[in-house]
């Protein structure tokens, strides 16, 4: 039987002991848009044998000019891209174990599910300032990449040894409070960057202690230019100087939001129970998915995902208007009774 992976293991700095830790390893996957497809693919075709994909949105049109996993059929299926992801990727290979969290990254992810290494695919620096503190707490190394515009940027993170992410980016709070799609993304830009990210993964799953964890690399794909920056680790981080940060859950707020670049919208509420709640839409006759962390059903025509820890995901709302109202109708008949929901836009 052939080889799958023998033109890998023909690769000096890989070989078969190499291909070895591959094989074995264990990949978080935080966010699977534009970079997270393009890097989910290139592991499973790499040989890593299990994928662990951290996604809340479903596959939109606009998605498909540069998330290149994804088809027009998911689009119309309204599929979640961690879900898509998994049928195209055990296409590929059909031995990949693949798990999927339809959910907005958070602290249980980071902190209870087991992985050898973190890749940073996200699109804002709220989210990527959660990681990079659980990667304190519970010291671990990610890699992260952004995209915008033409330029990329790409680093491999060991924050308690080397410079964290506040330290490459000393306006991090700043940064936490920009709308993620206001540039765009050229779409060449994005497999040059997932690229990186990649090489960086397989170097560090199979020689990390060669890894530079102290250089930063951009790349303008409409210049054809790329830079290594040398970055330390600051002496007056205000961030991975502590490793003891609280990744505690987000509070209850009943405000819905509108997530970064997407047309979910997400809340965290009082609910009364997975349970009670599934009895409550099969008493109204609403087909509904139970797993084992969440519910998944329709209402009025939008897909809706309910989880454990509260939080509500409302999928492909054109406006904010049509979201305050479905998630006020949806509150109303499902949920504990709420006093008035007050609904804002931000990332």
């Amino acid at each position: 039987m052939a080889n799958r992976f023998d033109r890998q293991e023909r690769v000096k700095a890989i070989g078969v002991a190499g291909q070895q830790r591959i094989s074995q390893a264990t990949v978080l996957i935080a966010g699977v848009g534009a970079l997270g497809s393009y890097t989910a693919e290139q592991l499973v075709r790499a040989g890593v044998h299990k994928l662990i994909l951290i996604d809340p949105d479903t596959v939109s049109l606009t998605n498909l000019q540069r998330q290149a996993l994804f088809t027009e059929d998911d689009v119309k299926q309204h599929r979640l891209k961690v879900d898509a992801a998994k049928t195209h990727l055990l296409a590929i290979n059909s031995e990949a174990d693949i798990v999927t969290y339809p959910e907005p990254l958070n602290q249980y992810h980071l902190t209870k599910l087991h992985f050898d290494l973190v890749l940073d695919c996200l699109d804002n620096f709220r989210t990527r300032d959660l990681l990079n503190k659980a990667a304190l707490v519970n010291n671990f190394d990610y890699i992260f990449a952004s995209c915008a515009g033409t330029f990329g940027s790409v680093m491999p993170i060991s924050p308690r040894r080397h410079a964290c992410l506040s330290c490459v980016y000393p306006n991090l709070e700043a940064l936490k409070q920009t709308d993620c799609d206001l540039i765009g993304v050229n779409t060449a830009l994005v497999p040059l960057v997932s690229a990186l990210q990649v090489s960086l993964a397989l170097h560090v799953l199979v020689d990390p202690e060669t890894v530079n964890f102290d250089q930063l690399t951009t790349i303008d794909n409409w210049s054809l230019q790329h830079q290594a920056f040398k970055i330390r680790k600051s002496d007056t981080c205000p961030v991975c100087h502590r490793t003891d940060w609280s990744l505690a859950a987000e509070p209850v707020t009943n405000q819905l939001s509108v997530m970064c670049g997407t047309q979910t919208y997400a809340a965290v509420v009082e609910l009364p129970g997975l349970p009670v709640l599934a009895q409550r839409l099969i008493d109204r006759n609403i087909a509904v998915k139970e797993f084992k962390h969440f519910l998944s059903f329709n209402w009025q025509d939008y897909q809706i995902s309910l989880f454990e820890n509260g939080r509500v995901l409302l999928y492909g709302l054109p406006d904010l208007t049509q979201a305050n109202q479905l998630f006020a109708d949806l509150s109303a008949t499902l949920f504990q009774p709420s006093t008035d929901i007050e609904v804002s836009e931000h990332g």
